[in-house]
């Protein structure tokens, strides 16, 4: 239930390794079992922020819940994508959305 989805204008050499470092990631800052994480990834995309196309991203952050200390979350998202990807917490926006279990489907169901 827990989903990342990660855009940037930086090209990701290993991609796999990104995958992984950001499902432990979301699962120890969220809490969640990472059974149930999925991310996405979107990279070397054209994007500017703050009318300039140096290093940047923007997390879409998406689950059933979201965690207590959002700051924390945001630190270690920040952190993840710094380290991954050289693009510093300054230029990163993250977005949380707390979706409600009927809107959201798994193995022709919902939550």
């Amino acid at each position: 239930m827990p989903y990342l989805n990660i855009t940037t204008n930086q090209s990701v050499t290993d991609e796999n390794a990104l995958l992984k470092a950001a499902s432990k990631t979301v699962a120890s800052a969220s809490g969640k079992p990472e059974s149930y994480v999925m991310i996405r990834l979107n990279h070397n995309v054209a994007m500017s922020f703050a009318g300039s196309t140096d290093p940047a991203a923007i997390l879409d952050y998406r689950s059933l819940g979201l965690p207590a200390d959002r700051k924390a979350f945001s630190d270690a998202l920040c952190t993840l994508i710094e380290q991954q990807i050289g693009v510093s917490g300054s230029r990163t926006y993250i977005s949380m959305t707390d979706s409600e279990r009927q809107n959201w489907g798994w193995d022709h169901s919902t939550f």
